[in-house]
């Protein structure tokens, strides 16, 4: 019977030395993945923007993860202790409108907030910021977006990447747009908040089908809060990765030329033109 039992007290053995080497590397990383979803910035920066994502190019490339940020998160030591963050339980974005001007409509709803959001607001300053990737065709005017600001429908906001209206699609890069909501007892509607950012298409390259299709994919949600009493020259913004699951991807089909109708196109415009020149011109000699 001993002899039998030797293997079996063996194997005992070896299952709670793995259990015990998994649970070790789990904690490590639950904490990293907690570190990954915070980090402080100083109040003086404006923007995440130009920190959140890599510099425009030809293509937008992938943000970066808040852990990645220059300002090290050995900043927010001692300000997360014990507060209580709101957490995000639902995100719907929505297409609305029709032809070359949209808006996108995000609902944002937070979970069990009521008595608690109150009291988080009470002693901090947060802000709801939304970070969407346009796709290529589309843009934000930042003239426009300005006036929301103005009217105190967005706290602000900014426009990263390609901010040339005039551009057509083939010659424009892609764009980001940041929103700040200043989250107030007065702005939260049993803590839903609706936020609508108005967007316009480019021109964009002749298509058989005369139109043509772009896609969103998930914008990114961060909570970004100070404490309302600060000390001079320890000014400290804590950003929070909501961590929003991914919404379905909107898909916009926005109207383009046929390349089949380039000659008729051409031939009537060239016509307009002369006519109007002639008219013009005859007009001039006449009176």
């Amino acid at each position: 019977m001993a002899v039998a039992g030797g293997p079996c007290l063996l194997a005992v053995a070896l299952a709670a030395a793995w259990i015990s080497a998994a649970a070790a590397e789990s904690s490590p990383q639950q904490a990293g993945r907690s570190q990954k979803s915070i980090n402080c910035v100083p109040c003086s920066r404006n923007y995440i923007g130009d920190a959140y994502l890599y510099t425009f190019t030809d293509q937008l490339a992938p943000h970066r993860g808040l852990a990645e940020m220059s300002d090290s998160g050995e900043l927010c030591k001692g300000l997360t202790d014990a507060v209580e963050v709101p957490t995000l339980s639902e995100l719907h974005r929505q297409l609305v409108g029709e032809g070359s001007h949209r808006r996108l409509v995000y609902s944002v709803k937070f979970g069990a907030c009521q008595d608690a959001m109150v009291n988080f607001l009470d002693g901090y300053d947060a802000h709801l910021v939304i970070i969407e990737k346009l796709p290529n065709g589309v843009f934000a005017d930042p003239f426009e977006l300005q006036h929301f600001v103005e009217r105190k429908v967005f706290l602000d906001v900014a426009v990263f990447g390609d901010t040339n209206l005039e551009l057509p699609s083939a010659l424009s890069n892609r764009s980001t747009v940041e929103i700040h909501f200043d989250l107030k007892p007065s702005t939260l509607t049993n803590c839903n908040i609706v936020i609508d950012l108005p967007l316009h298409a480019r021109y964009l390259p002749l298509d058989a089908s005369g139109h043509a299709t772009v896609e969103f994919g998930s914008p990114d949600l961060l909570l970004r809060y100070r404490k309302k009493e600060i000390r001079s020259g320890s000014c400290l913004w804590v950003l929070k990765d909501l961590e929003a699951a991914p919404v379905d991807k909107a898909a916009w089909r926005i109207p383009c030329g046929d390349e089949a109708h380039i000659g008729f196109v051409s031939i009537v415009t060239f016509l307009s033109a002369l006519v109007c020149s002639m008219s013009v011109v005859l007009a001039a000699l006449v009176f």
